[in-house]
């Protein structure tokens, strides 16, 4: 028998609980509601046919809930185990900087359009095949379905990787380097030849929606700080407010958190200063935390991950309280 100190099944439930302690309240429900869906679907098989977006539903029968309900809804254990551990760390770190509300709202409208944009190209296939001859395209009229969190996180790497774009990157286990802007692609042709040269909408709406986000939406759409703040104190995330591990608009602020955000996403944090500011920012060297200051700060207008001026000064400050 094991000690209690040498326990293995212990030791393991006392991490579990640690990590589900500092977990950040939208990942939670992300990580909770796909795992039950998941079980629950293994009792009742028709859940599955009622989250999942299949455009068929989704579009003649008018079904759109589908569209939001989808990214918790996965029927392939290993699809979860991956996704969850390809997506868990950018998401802890993105939202514990910004906020549990406007992660939240980012996560939807990056599932919206995508989703969208998926119905839209399955059906227009769809019209043009009209026929089960797929013509090397795993699309039907009714069998195809979008499910899981493979379209968020795609469309994550690729913002990433817009974000550097002439930055070198090692390609997994490959022995070379290529530009980070040609990484997606890549991994859009590999997917595809390991699927036995069948092209997934799921992959291809995810990527494609990076690009389009990048080169064209980031300065049309806006969930502004301002927003998000109002959003936070409505009836609809009033409540969440006393949850355990949410954060509130603006973030923690945690430096580690925030060098790594503006490594990766190319966008304005709270620690960075307008070049136009009179007072030299010096570090706090005491304890606790600075708030205001007399330097001034603007929101950066290159922001490079879901339409969002990342960071914690006052949208008051940037003029931009009118953008959503």
């Amino acid at each position: 028998m094991y000690s209690n100190q040498t326990n293995p099944f212990k030791q393991l439930k006392e991490k579990c609980l640690i990590i589900l302690d500092t977990m950040p309240l939208f990942i939670k429900f992300v990580i909770m509601s796909t795992v039950v869906l998941y079980l629950l679907n293994l009792l009742i098989p028709y859940v599955s046919l009622v989250l999942a977006d299949i455009p068929y539903y989704t579009i003649y029968y008018y079904q759109l809930w589908r569209i939001l309900t989808t990214p918790f809804m996965t029927t392939n254990i290993l699809s979860i185990i991956f996704s969850l551990f390809f997506w868990y760390n950018d998401a802890f770190k993105l939202e514990r900087e910004i906020g549990t509300v406007r992660y939240l709202l980012i996560f939807f409208m990056n599932t919206l359009f995508i989703q969208f944009l998926y119905c839209l190209i399955t059906f227009l296939i769809s019209i043009i095949i009209q026929n089960d001859i797929l013509l090397k395209m795993k699309i039907t009229s009714r069998g195809i379905r979008s499910e899981g969190l493979w379209p968020i996180l795609l469309c994550d790497l690729t913002l990433l990787c817009l974000s550097n774009p002439n930055e070198n990157i090692k390609f997994y286990f490959f022995p070379s380097v290529i530009k980070a802007k040609y990484y997606p692609i890549i991994l859009f042709i590999i997917f595809t030849i390991l699927s036995g040269f069948t092209i997934d909408p799921e992959i291809l709406c995810g990527i494609g929606f990076g690009f389009l986000y990048h080169y064209y939406l980031k300065n049309k759409i806006k969930v502004s700080s301002n927003f998000a703040s109002k959003m936070e104190n409505s009836f609809l995330f009033r409540w969440m407010k006393n949850k355990k591990g949410f954060i509130n608009n603006g973030g923690l602020g945690i430096p580690e958190l925030q060098n790594n955000l503006e490594n990766v996403r190319n966008v304005n944090i709270s620690g960075n200063i307008d070049s136009t500011s009179q007072n030299d920012f010096k570090a706090f060297q005491g304890r606790g935390v600075s708030v205001g200051g007399g330097d001034n700060r603007s929101e950066a207008t290159n922001n490079n991950y879901s339409s969002m001026s990342i960071g914690s000064n006052d949208d008051s400050n940037s003029g931009d309280s009118s953008k959503i």
